[in-house]
């Protein structure tokens, strides 16, 4: 149980705005070089308040990644219990990734850059609640290709493209930039189901042949037509 769910309205409400001002900050500057002083007046509270909520910088970081695993589990087990085929699981997989980074953007950016300086208990938990987050992806697509839905590639190798795909976003994706979130899952989509190479077989395409054989017709009933006829 989070330690949200076991306080009053009024105190979540607070430790949410300490943890998201932890988040951000540690998004900012990194969680080294972020102070509690800073976080603290960025939460909109003196540091005395803050010290009732958490003991230290590193609980609130235990905070922050609590919270974000929390909010990856939750999300694809719901996805996962609604038991579509495995094609459009994996495209809800991808939309909610996507979106999911687009609107948490610190709280992911703390979780992935700060990964491999989490104290020993919060790293273990991290890289339980992973393992456990691709087995579930896995499992998806393991039935998809034993139903014949999806082609017999190697799944983890499939699930370690897409999350690595959808992931780096955090890297790279501004709120203010030309592409919405939808847009991009939707690009991701496009990209992991057809391919990036141009269609070659499409109605344009096919047209095309279709009058090349038509030139050759013509080419060949014209040079029968100039041959001599045999009496």
């Amino acid at each position: 149980m989070s330690r949200d769910a076991t306080l009053p309205p009024t105190r979540a409400a607070v430790l949410d705005e300490i943890v998201r001002a932890a988040a951000a900050g540690f998004g900012e500057v990194g969680y080294r070089a972020a102070t509690l002083d800073a976080i603290a007046e960025r939460a909109g509270i003196s540091k005395v308040t803050l010290y009732r909520y958490v003991s230290s910088k590193e609980d609130l970081l235990s905070l922050v990644v609590e919270r974000i695993i929390a909010s990856f589990r939750q999300g694809l087990r719901q996805i996962v219990e609604q038991r579509r085929p495995a094609e459009e699981t994996l495209r809800r997989i991808i939309r909610y990734q996507v979106t999911l980074l687009a609107e948490n953007l610190p709280f992911l950016t703390v979780f992935f850059s700060e990964e491999s300086g989490l104290p020993a208990p919060m790293a273990a938990q991290a890289a339980r609640a992973k393992r456990e987050y691709d087995s579930t992806i896995e499992r998806v697509v393991r039935e998809g290709v034993e139903s014949g839905r999806l082609r017999p590639l190697p799944p983890t190798m499939v699930v370690f493209g897409i999350l690595g795909m959808c992931n780096w976003l955090h890297k790279w994706y501004r709120p203010q930039g030309p592409l919405s979130p939808g847009q991009i899952a939707d690009v991701f989509v496009d990209l992991l189901e057809r391919g990036y190479l141009a269609e070659r077989d499409g109605p344009a395409s096919r047209h095309d042949a279709l009058a090349r054989i038509d030139k050759r017709l013509a080419r060949l009933e014209a040079a029968l037509a100039r041959r001599p006829r045999r009496r």
